[in-house]
């Protein structure tokens, strides 16, 4: 199964630049994949058994499909080079009443204690950056393809090469 968002094929570009990631969409498309929408729905469609396997869906996704799997059933395996982006954007607008108070919780955020709360209560969502948490932990040691800003503001960019490299049909 392959999401019919692009958001980790998006994530492949800074490690294997564009012409590459189309090349590796239109070979996914060529193998004529199920189709679907939302990580979780995806990862529970593959659990069940009514599929075998998916590509890409969010780590945190799989992590709690597979903490409600009695069965230990759903396994999943982290393919290098590891996709990282962006995902939550937080920032302290300028006009804002406190400023201070929002880098204040923007600081917390990014500190061990904050980490673990988004790691506990996410769930799974701490930073791949940040040692200790669960994402880290699973990405250490492996090559990332990380979104960068200047990756970032060629998302659109990406996205629709992608969908004309997985040839979905576009109306008249």
């Amino acid at each position: 199964m392959l999401d019919i968002r692009r958001k980790v094929l998006v994530a492949l570009v800074p490690a294997w630049g564009l012409e590459k990631t189309l090349d590796f969409a239109r070979k996914l498309a060529a193998q004529k994949p199920v189709w679907g929408r939302a990580d979780t729905r995806i990862a529970t469609i593959v659990l069940v058994g009514e599929h075998a396997l998916c590509a890409g869906p969010n780590f945190d996704s799989v992590l709690r499909v597979k903490a409600k799997d009695v069965t230990d059933a759903l396994g999943f395996k982290i393919l290098e080079p590891v996709p990282v982006r962006l995902t939550e954007t937080y920032s302290v607008l300028s006009a804002a009443e406190s400023p201070f108070s929002g880098l204040l919780w923007l600081e917390f955020l990014t500190s061990p204690e904050g980490q673990k709360i988004l790691d506990e209560h996410g769930p799974y969502e701490g930073s791949v950056f940040i040692p200790g948490t669960v994402q880290e932990q699973a990405a250490r040691g492996k090559k990332l393809s990380v979104v960068d800003w200047n990756h970032y503001s060629k998302t659109q960019e990406y996205e629709k090469k992608i969908v004309e490299a997985y040839g979905f049909p576009q109306a008249q």
